[in-house]
């Protein structure tokens, strides 16, 4: 392929704090000769749009309707995109040194317009990781890269689109391509499709990209719920994806109750005990969500 030109697509929205760090990050490690970066705005309403006016390099697009979703923006970037490259990270992701040129130099080495590569979403070193995030990246429901065994053959659930590149042209082969009526679940729905019309995606465990979150039981629970309310739209269009789940029950009920109860002493409990309640408590919200969608959809 030699030199190629990369675009790197950004969805954002109310997240101004963080896409300043995002794009500090980001910007400094691209040729603007040759690269460009694309910051869907999916109409913020905090300093974003001060945040961007602060790197004239980078072209903001905005999206159609009033907090539209990531898909519809990232869909919006890729329609503007010039780059025979497309690099996907998050407006909350700071790309560590190197990350740009790790994912150039990987479609320079598989020049194949089915190769693709992602690289892992890690913790912010800078901040304090607890138990309970270490928990959720090697077990709890996350982005289980710690379960890649191959790293030249990764299944299409590990396509992330907080640390993802692909060629422009895979993505021509599909639909949207983002599917726009999935307001969760939009990465691995794209990547079982792309998967499907011959992606052979890879990993590069040096491609590291580091998330700005922190994250508690609570906020686990609560996205948990609203990953479970998501399953049920997943449901839809692809029933295979929806993360496997046991059924409400009133002994399920009970262990989920104890473990919010438990839950602030997790953290120094036997690492064993923890994360059964983390999960405990996580698997519970997942239900409650997906009841939740499924009474609002037969209503």
């Amino acid at each position: 392929m030699g030199t190629s030109r990369l675009s790197v697509v950004i969805p954002t929205r109310n997240r101004a704090t963080d896409l300043r760090e995002c794009l500090t990050a980001i910007v400094a490690q691209l040729d603007f000769e040759q690269d460009e970066v694309l910051v869907a705005d999916d109409s913020s309403t905090d300093e974003t749009a001060a945040v961007l006016s602060d790197f004239p390099q980078v072209t903001r697009i905005s999206v159609p309707g009033n907090g539209s979703g990531s898909s519809t923006a990232r869909n919006a970037a890729l329609r503007e995109a010039e780059g025979p490259l497309v690099l996907f990270i998050d407006d909350d992701i700071v790309g560590t040194e190197g990350l740009a040129s790790k994912h150039i130099m990987f479609h320079n080495q598989f020049p194949l317009v089915e190769d693709a590569v992602g690289g892992p979403v890690l913790w912010d070193p800078r901040k304090r990781i607890t138990r309970h995030m270490r928990w959720l990246e090697t077990g709890g429901p996350l982005f289980a890269f710690d379960t890649i065994v191959d790293h030249g053959d990764v299944s299409a659930e590990h396509f992330c689109t907080a640390n993802v590149s692909v060629k422009r042209e895979l993505l021509s082969r599909v639909a949207g391509p983002f599917d726009e009526h999935l307001r969760r679940f939009t990465d691995v729905e794209l990547g079982s499709r792309l998967e499907a019309v011959g992606m052979r995606l890879q990993h590069d465990p040096s491609a590291e990209v580091w998330h700005l979150r922190s994250d508690t039981p609570a906020t686990t629970a609560e996205r948990m719920r609203e990953v479970g309310r998501a399953s049920v739209a997943l449901e839809r269009v692809a029933p295979q994806l929806v993360p496997p789940h046991a059924p409400m029950s009133p002994l399920r009920r009970f262990k989920a109750a104890l473990a919010t109860v438990l839950s602030p002493m997790a953290e120094i409990a036997p690492r064993f005990l923890a994360e059964r309640i983390w999960g405990s408590r996580a698997a519970w919200a997942f239900c409650v969500g997906r009841c939740e969608a499924q009474l609002e959809q037969d209503s």
